[in-house]
């Protein structure tokens, strides 16, 4: 059987040398594998719509479209609800099969704006919904969004986090999607990130219904659900840093959760670490178990288990120590460092800084260009160029913010 899962490891350098490491870099990643001849599994889906009163007029109507796009796509065997709030939280449709989309489509069509932002009661109901249909195999996944902040019902950032970390903890996942430059982009981030989900920005509202048609052509893909990485260290090995996912210490060892994998969908983690010294030669310098759903199986969810010991090579060979770096964890580690440093400059500007936040955009954007033309990386040198274009003419702004959020979240993660 072909496993619908794929994990690799490759460390930035081939050979370390034995008197220890300062600092290495370690690339985990896991990349969805579907059988071509691979059987959607049955999703369940709540959306979970803004329609307070400052999404009137082109956001509401697109968010609209794209509801009705999502009915249109999903069939009998899956089961489709949505909730609409401003400050009162309404049912559009309870959770039903998609079998009368031409009934559910006109029900969407009679989503009317109203008052304020009670986000909170929204996305409750959502869950509450998912919840009710969650069956063995299924995709579970609660999709908002949102124009605006939350005014009303439960407000606290780190208790709807709490609450997004609790749903994922069932085998669920939640995606935000925050549109104009009215949203708070770090609950929507932070809610997506313990919900297991993605965070989207939409800058314009005509473009909702293609980051609805993208969610849902992932969602219609998944290969693996609830995947969680445990990580642990040897006795020589110290863990400086974990960029991508929050990480918990329980003992047993680091515990990552990631969520959904789609088909051909790379999920990827950099580690920092520093090891003590080691003869020559190879040694474990890591244990790695990854955790999943198989959902592809025709009987059903299958739960699996990887583990494998990450080994490094030691040398006192001064030649081989001096070998180039390994580009494609190098690339990694730039992209990485790109979303530390938006993520300092934006701190920056929120703070009066302007010219701190400025030099370090324009280090960023010199560093990654730089490197990108010595590897001819196109990847890198698109990154750069948007840095480039936050420069220019520069006037920093509600919409700059969310555009350098998206930016910084997208990098950290590592996705294109």
């Amino acid at each position: 059987m072909i496993s619908p899962i794929q994990t690799t490891y490759t460390w930035n350098k081939e050979y370390w040398p034995t008197g220890g490491v300062e600092r290495a870099y370690l690339l985990l990643e896991l990349k969805g594998n579907a059988a071509t001849n691979m059987e959607r599994a049955p999703m369940n889906v709540s959306l979970v719509l803004d329609r307070s009163g400052s999404m009137s007029g082109a956001p509401l109507a697109y968010s609209k479209k794209a509801c009705q796009f999502v009915t249109e796509q999903m069939g009998q065997q899956d089961q489709l609800s949505l909730v609409a709030f401003d400050d009162e939280v309404r049912t559009v449709f309870a959770p039903q099969s998609v079998s009368h989309k031409d009934i559910m489509k006109q029900q969407i069509e009679t989503i009317r704006s109203g008052g304020s932002t009670n986000l909170s009661g929204g996305l409750l109901q959502g869950i509450q919904y998912v919840v009710q249909g969650k069956k063995d195999g299924s995709i579970n996944r609660v999709i908002l969004l949102s124009d605006g902040h939350a005014n009303e019902g439960i407000t606290d950032r780190a208790k709807l986090q709490s609450i997004a970390r609790e749903f994922q903890g069932m085998g669920m996942s939640i995606t935000t999607m925050g549109v104009g430059d009215g949203f708070d982009e770090e609950l929507m981030e932070g809610i997506a990130d313990d919900g297991g989900g993605n965070f989207y920005f939409i800058e314009k509202s005509e473009s909702i219904p293609d980051i609805f048609v993208k969610e849902l052509n992932g969602l219609l893909t998944v290969v693996a659900q609830n995947v969680r990485l445990t990580i642990k260290p040897s006795e020589t090995t110290q863990i400086m840093h974990i960029y991508g996912y929050k990480a918990e210490d329980r003992g047993e060892g680091l515990k990552l959760s990631l969520g959904d994998v789609f088909d051909q969908e790379t999920k990827s983690i950099l580690i920092e670490i520093s090891s003590y010294p080691h003869t020559s030669g190879k040694h474990e310098m890591l244990q790695v178990q990854w955790d999943y759903v198989d959902v592809t199986g025709t009987e059903g969810a299958r739960l699996c288990t990887v583990q494998y010991a990450v080994k490094a090579e030691f040398t006192n060979d001064i030649d081989l120590i001096n070998l180039p770096t390994i580009p494609h964890v190098e690339q990694q580690i730039k992209i990485t460092e790109s979303a530390i440093a938006i993520e300092n400059a934006i701190y920056a500007f929120d703070n009066g800084d302007e010219e701190t936040g400025k030099k370090l955009l324009h280090q960023q954007a010199d560093s990654m260009l730089a490197y990108a033309v010595m590897s001819d990386s196109a990847e890198l040198r698109e990154e750069a160029q948007m840095l480039y274009s936050h420069l220019e003419q520069f006037s920093y702004s509600s919409n700059m913010r969310k555009s350098l959020h998206e930016q910084k979240y997208r990098q950290m993660k590592r996705k294109k």
